[in-house]
């Protein structure tokens, strides 16, 4: 099974144009974005598999992307994040 991240991008990497800084969840990412069939821009929304970028998205789609990991991890553990330590 595969699992992809939705992710802000936040700036384009110096010195590299495939790469691009992130940020997935809270999290600073470094990702490649050389699949991609333009690169993105401060502020895009992509999938992220592996550390590669797969797709652009909108941040509709990525917020219900988003809102189901949360669903599924609530799930499987059978707490609520607020409930998490």
């Amino acid at each position: 099974m595969c699992l992809g991240i939705p992710a802000r991008v936040v700036e384009a990497a110096a010195g590299h144009d495939d790469l691009a800084q992130v940020d997935m969840a809270g999290t600073p990412r470094l990702v490649n974005v050389g699949l991609l069939d333009s690169p993105p821009v401060p502020g895009d929304w992509i999938l992220v598999h592996l550390g590669f970028a797969l797709s652009a998205m909108t941040e509709q789609e990525a917020h219900e992307a988003l809102a189901e990991l949360d669903l599924m991890a609530e799930e499987r553990t059978g707490r609520t994040e607020e409930a998490m330590p």
